[in-house]
């Protein structure tokens, strides 16, 4: 099914990143490129993701729209959330949801806000610094802040805050805050960090939204809801677990007023009641599933806003299991699979095929085109699967893991194209929170695992796949070259040393073939007539902080 979409470029052209030093410069100099920008146009090579743009649709803006200076808006608004939530703490490993970053949006803050289009400005620091050689960083805080529990937000808080992450792993701020050799508090509202090695991109870790800054005093009065406590535009009020989580706006927000007064977030396990939900104005804003595309792009009462995600849907096999860890066996899969096919299977058509054969992000800096995507030869397959140890090792049944309905999809699409060249396999479908316990470093036993990564516009959210020890490390790759190129990375400025090093790095991943690079995904996101002010980021945390809803749109 080929389809295609246009307007999808208007997002991910804007994806330009000023990823040095921040200090108080807050956006790119006019007159010169944005650091660490892709080294080659952002235009795809392909075609066929997505289906034109129509009368009712539109494309993700750069910025959101603003609303009318007059005008009346609903108090209340609700999203589908594209997941199970079971926990909200961001100090809990367990609360890893792939809806943690719309939801730390929604109602926490980071130290520094990383913007659409690419440049970062001031949120709980209001200015940020780092010595010559990026190891020393020092951040300067708001001094107007409190949290949703009255308490005044001090540098303290984000002590706190970074120690915990440090001390627990599988939370999203313990990549960032464990590179701290040490922090020193220089007073209420001034904190430094001394890293254990140069990074010139420790900026762009804290302001992750996932990596949210609470509150002491909550977590140390035992407050059962400690984790709920943020800075952010809303409260927490209310969770049903897996089904929904109900904010409400917060009085004392320090920031710029929202535009409604409750916000509503949901799960919906089922495609049709979901649609039915989005067509009855249940939901404000909710996912559209590729398939459903035809049926809501001409709808009045709806707009279709799409973008491609910067994150990559790839195939790990675990290296260090006999058969999976046989690079020949890995090229036998590799020249067995059609992307395409994939695509078409998992996402009704609507997706971009990974671009090369090394594991890197859609638009993410210092992508090397250069290196050739494996195309799918079935006599290639089977020759490098005579050359393996497969047969030697008995012809085992291998197990496929996934756990999201696309991924499951994609394994099911995996499991046909492998056994057509001899290889007996079955799918493993497991909930989220299963999964996530199930593929940790140190508890991973799966043999093959269709999964989907999160990449940000720096060319150092490799890190995360790639290091032993990461629970993001699906593959459970370890390759002393490649640490030591993304730790000189990080040492040095953007530039083509900086680039020259990622290229080694994507070289090396596509030698080794620890991951198989399928497709980056094009999503559609449905919202109501008149709704508006939704930030869409290709890394899908989307922000709805200051999304509003006109009463009267005409």
């Amino acid at each position: 099914m080929k389809k295609t979409l246009c307007m999808i470029l208007c997002l991910v052209m804007c994806i330009g990143l000023f990823a040095g030093c921040g200090g108080k410069t807050e956006t790119p100099a006019s007159n010169q490129p944005a650091a660490n920008t892709p080294s080659k146009p952002t235009e795809p090579t392909v075609d066929n993701i997505g289906k034109t743009n129509t009368a009712g649709s539109s494309t993700a803006e750069h910025e959101a729209t603003p609303p009318p200076k007059e005008a009346e808006y609903y108090d209340e608004l609700s999203l589908y959330i594209n997941d199970k939530v079971a926990i909200v703490d961001p100090l809990d490993p367990g609360a890893r949801t792939a809806q943690s970053g719309i939801l730390g949006l929604l109602g926490y803050d980071t130290l520094v806000r990383f913007e659409l289009d690419g440049s970062y400005s001031p949120e709980l620091a209001t200015e940020w610094e780092c010595n010559d050689t990026g190891d020393v960083w020092t951040f300067k805080l708001r001094d107007d802040v409190t949290f949703h529990n009255g308490e005044h937000f001090t540098a303290d808080d984000v002590l706190f805050s970074a120690e915990r992450y440090k001390e627990t792993p599988g939370t999203y701020g313990n990549t960032a805050f464990k590179q701290a050799a040490s922090i020193d508090v220089l007073g209420d509202y001034e904190i430094r960090f001394n890293l254990d090695k140069p990074n010139f991109d420790f900026v762009y870790d804290v302001c992750s939204p996932v990596v949210s800054i609470v509150n002491r005093e909550a977590y140390e009065s035992g407050d059962p809801h400690a984790g709920w406590i943020g800075t952010g535009a809303f409260k927490i009020v209310d969770q049903v677990p897996n089904d929904s989580i109900t904010f409400e706006a917060y009085d004392g927000y320090w920031g710029e007023p929202v535009f409604c007064k409750k916000f509503v977030c949901r799960y919906i396990a089922e495609r049709t009641a979901r649609n039915i939900m989005l067509e009855n104005d249940e939901f404000t804003f909710a996912n559209v599933d590729g398939v459903d595309i035809p049926t809501y792009e001409n709808d009045p009462r709806l707009t279709l806003t799409s973008y491609v995600m910067n994150n990559l849907n790839y195939v790990s096999f675990n290296m260090k299991k006999p058969v999976t860890g046989d690079k020949n066996f890995r090229l036998a899969c590799a020249y067995a699979l059609d992307k395409q096919t994939i695509i078409d299977v998992a996402l009704n058509g609507y997706g971009a095929p990974a671009e090369t054969g090394a594991l890197w992000g859609y638009r993410t800096a210092y992508k090397d085109y250069s290196i050739p995507p494996f195309e799918q030869d079935i006599a290639k397959a089977k020759e490098y699967l005579e050359k393996s140890c497969y047969a030697a090792e008995g012809s085992p049944t291998l197990t496929i893991t996934a756990s999201m309905p696309h991924t499951i999809a994609s394994a099911q699409v995996v499991q046909a194209a492998l056994q057509a060249i001899g290889i007996n396999c079955e799918v493993k479908q497991l909930d989220a929170p299963t999964m996530t316990a199930t593929t940790t470093w140190a508890n991973n036993q799966e043999d093959i695992i269709c999964g989907s990564g999160s990449w940000s516009p720096l060319g150092s959210s490799i890190k995360g796949f790639v290091t032993p020890g990461n629970d993001s490390n699906k593959a459970l790759y370890e390759n002393d070259r490649v640490v030591e190129l993304i730790d000189q990375a990080a040492a040095t400025k953007d530039g083509p040393e900086r680039e020259a090093m990622y290229h080694e790095i994507q070289q090396i991943m596509y030698e080794d073939l620890p991951y198989y690079g399928t497709f980056h995904m094009a999503l559609y996101i449905g919202s109501q007539k008149g709704a508006g002010g939704a930030k869409y980021f290709v890394t899908n945390y989307h922000d709805y902080s200051h999304a509003y809803r006109l009463k009267n749109p005409d």
